[in-house]
């Protein structure tokens, strides 16, 4: 059976359309935000490959949008799950405590942080990003993550 040229291209616009609704990486990036009480779990680029021994590993956090609140500045707590549970590894603020986005126009900021030189803690796979309010109740504040990776 032959297709004329159209309904081939119908064929194929429709499965890019299906490809677009299901697929992972949509699905993640509603995940990729944190607010003050439901923190973000944000998978790790390259945490399957050899970390150095030597303790000197970091993970590298990259913000891609930020809104602060208006109640008081937060804090953004990051986390390591190791075998005893999560481990906080470092915190960041945002200077100046001004909104941004990298689709308007800003560009991202990025945070390292060290990994514990523990056996436990050196192949995460993932990390936790959340906000805590240091005055005020932390209302309206959110952070976007645009990605985490081991260097």
């Amino acid at each position: 059976m032959r297709y004329h040229r159209w309904v081939l291209i119908a064929i194929c616009a429709a499965a890019f359309s299906v490809l677009c609704v299901v697929s992972p990486v949509q699905a993640n990036e509603g995940n990729m935000q944190a607010t003050v009480g439901k923190p973000a779990t944000i998978a790790i680029s390259g945490a399957s490959a050899h970390l150095p021994v030597d303790g000197s590993a970091r993970i590298v956090v990259t913000v891609n949008a930020y809104e602060p609140s208006k109640t008081g500045p937060v804090a953004t707590v990051v986390s390591v799950r190791c075998s005893e549970g999560l481990r906080e590894i470092g915190r960041f603020g945002i200077f100046p405590n001004e909104a941004f986005s990298v689709p308007g126009g800003a560009k991202p900021q990025r945070f390292g942080f060290l990994l514990p030189d523990e056996p436990a803690c050196r192949q995460p796979q993932t990390i936790e990003i959340s906000l805590e309010p240091q005055t005020g109740d932390g209302a309206g504040a959110s952070i976007t993550i645009g990605g985490a990776s081991i260097e």
